[in-house]
């Protein structure tokens, strides 16, 4: 038990800055959300947010630079993003830069504040919270033939977010056994909620997410068997994936309720395709294409129009078309590198954490490809990303460095013959290496 009154003025500060900081990173994962709250209340979230992200940071500010700076092509990503203002066909800093650049530095404070386990038990409580509130909503509302929206502006917003909670549900009622009835709880809440969204595409999703979960059990068996069981599920994607193809219209049509054209989405895609490759390297400027000449022709002459403002409802070509090649190839790495550290972590550590943190990266380039866009986006998705990726870039330099270690104190030991009892040390050694990214291994302090 702390006594308050032993503590200094700077350590009574910290003291309470920590028990409230889960709240306050709460309140700033909400002002991520599209929300359907009344204009002064969003304004207020979001400006409490900015204050409230700012003093953390600077609380933190230099492990924050290390952080923030572990994923190279990430951060080149966001500064093309604010240096595009400068070819931008729409003059001036538009205001939702500044509020990315919160996202993307609230996803930093994430992985510089919590670790993986952390995070996910935090997110899970605030997506909880949000299928509560959302769950009344539609109940005041009264159940109707009408999609659900929760607390938000559109059904798949929700439907999206329900998705990840009901995968971090199942994850926890894996993870723990004393309250799996929490876990189970929030899965059904999150279902429900998904079903009564009617977002097909985000079922669709929640679907394929639930098909990867016994990918959790290939990892804890032996490295040989790991090459045979993903030999064969590799295997068994591919004939999936043929079979998805040959009887797509059935899929489309009759299971999903859309047509064969995506409910008006691919003669978007291929009008912005065209207009990408008239502006092929650096695309339009962050938020420059819609408000342009060419986004204008683009909206008039698709269902866009009954709309007022433009979407290409597409992760990957909505950035190709603010940031061109350039943008989709920093994205791409970026995923690319984030995913080959977070496996590379999770087959030495084997934990759940990191499971999850493999499944949000597949949920990421999936949802992107017909969802609402998500990369450099005003979202908790897009902050969730930044988190996973620089996560994931830690806790790999983290086992790398300790396993450099061992193998230098190894030779050390193996070069001089001191019996039985160093071979002993050795031993002990090794096995601080599989848990070496949740504290440093005393014999290394």
């Amino acid at each position: 038990m702390i006594n308050l009154k032993r503590l200094s003025t700077n350590q009574l500060i910290t003291f309470f800055l920590l028990r409230l900081e889960p709240f306050l990173i709460g309140i700033c994962l909400f002002s991520g959300m599209f929300l359907d709250f009344p204009g002064p209340l969003l304004k207020l979230l979001k400006v409490g947010s900015y204050l409230i992200l700012f003093f953390l940071i600077l609380w933190r500010w230099k492990r924050f630079a290390y952080v923030f700076t572990r994923d190279i092509p990430l951060l080149c990503l966001v500064g093309t993003a604010v240096w595009s203002v400068g070819w931008s066909a729409v003059p001036g800093i538009p205001e939702l830069l500044r509020a990315v650049l919160r996202a993307t530095a609230l996803g930093a404070y994430l992985a510089v504040r919590y670790n993986p386990k952390e995070q996910m038990r935090l997110v899970a409580w605030v997506l909880g919270i949000v299928a509560i509130l959302s769950l009344l909503v539609t109940l005041a509302h009264g159940l109707g033939d009408a999609p659900a929206q929760g607390i938000f502006r559109h059904k798949n917003h929700l439907a999206r977010l329900m998705t990840l909670n009901a995968i971090i549900s199942l994850l926890s009622i894996l993870n723990h056994r004393k309250y799996r009835w929490v876990g189970w709880v929030g899965f059904s809440l999150s279902v429900l909620m998904l079903l009564l969204s009617q977002g097909k595409s985000a079922l669709l999703i929640f679907l394929v997410m639930i098909t990867l979960l016994p990918l959790h059990n290939f990892v804890k068996q032996h490295y040989k068997l790991q090459t045979v069981l993903y030999m064969v599920s590799a295997l068994l994607a591919f004939v999936a994936s043929i079979l998805m193809l040959v009887n797509l219209e059935f899929i489309l049509v009759d299971i999903l309720g859309k047509d064969l054209q995506l409910n008006g989405r691919l003669p978007i895609w291929t009008l912005v395709f065209d207009k990408i490759l008239e502006r092929p390297w650096l695309g339009y400027g962050f938020e420059g294409f819609w408000s342009s000449d060419a986004g204008y022709s683009v909206i008039n002459s698709t269902w866009l129009a009954h709309r007022g403002y433009g979407n290409a409802h597409s992760g990957y070509l909505e950035l190709a078309l603010q940031l061109g090649f350039l943008g989709i190839f920093l994205f791409v790495l970026s995923l690319l590198i984030a995913l080959f550290k977070t496996i590379q972590v999770l087959s030495v550590t084997k934990k759940l954490e990191f499971f999850w943190m493999f499944l949000y990266l597949v949920f990421f380039s999936i949802v992107n490809l017909s969802l609402d866009p998500s990369i450099l986006a005003e979202d908790i998705v897009w902050t969730l990303y930044v988190s996973t990726a620089l996560s994931a870039a830690v806790y790999q330099s983290r086992i790398v460095k300790n396993r450099h270690l061992v193998s230098f104190r190894e030779q050390e030991v193996g070069s001089r013959d001191f019996g039985s009892q160093n071979r002993k040390e050795v031993r002990v050694k090794k096995s601080c290496v599989a848990h070496s990214y949740e504290k440093p291994c005393k014999l290394f302090q």
